[in-house]
């Protein structure tokens, strides 16, 4: 539209304003200009929902990348640790998050077990807080004896960082905070994880048991 055809319109828009409104349509006018600027608009909205989950969500989980895994890593030292990389699109992921849950509760303070959600994949008008309302409740089901961090990268980035193709995958660090074990399988804590990790925590116990073979 040309500025000067805009000019006209906005003119006879000024003209109507104040000679087309009755005394009792301006008074309904106000209070319908009241009542709007009372509501939250669509931008704040995200950012009242985000802060709404606050205070329910800060003991249960927090956001992060994969350097706050490293952190984790260093601070645990002298332990192992594993990390469970998963999604709630992943049906094998949540069917295995339980063996991750008894690995921690088996071993106690001798391992640091820590989950790390993968679901945001960066789609138009996708937040990393967009899927909370899903993983949230899958979490509150298995408790917070593991760590829960949620990625506020997206799931390719953290594919491409730690050179994985697919979920599941566990990643096993050792002692000294040495990644030695990158599993990509299902069922694997059966068949890989757990025996690993008893592994590392007991190399005598297992060397005797080979010696003995």
């Amino acid at each position: 539209m040309h500025k000067r055809h805009t000019f006209h319109i906005l003119f006879a828009l000024l003209v109507f304003g104040v000679t087309g409104c009755t005394e009792d349509e301006q008074f309904l006018e106000d209070n319908i200009r009241v009542d709007v600027q009372e509501q939250p608009s669509d931008s704040d909205a995200p950012q009242q929902r985000a802060s709404n989950l606050a205070p329910n969500d800060a003991t249960l989980f927090r956001m992060g990348d994969w350097s706050v895994v490293e952190q984790l890593v260093k601070a645990n030292s002298g332990k192992v640790v594993v990390i469970d990389i998963w999604s709630t699109y992943c049906a094998p992921c949540m069917q295995e998050f339980p063996r991750l849950i008894e690995l921690q509760e088996k071993h106690g303070d001798a391992i640091k077990c820590v989950s790390f959600n993968i679901n945001y994949a960066g789609l138009p008008d996708q937040t990393p807080e967009s899927d909370i309302e899903f993983i949230e409740p899958f979490l509150k089901k298995h408790g917070d004896s593991v760590e829960h961090i949620v990625s506020t990268v997206t799931d390719e980035a953290i594919y491409e960082e730690l050179g994985i193709y697919a979920i599941p995958a566990v990643l096993i660090y050792d002692t000294e905070g040495t990644l030695v074990h990158k599993v990509l399988e299902e069922n694997a804590y059966e068949s890989t994880v757990s025996p690993s990790v008893n592994k590392m925590l007991n190399p005598t116990n297992n060397q005797g048991e080979s010696d003995e073979s």
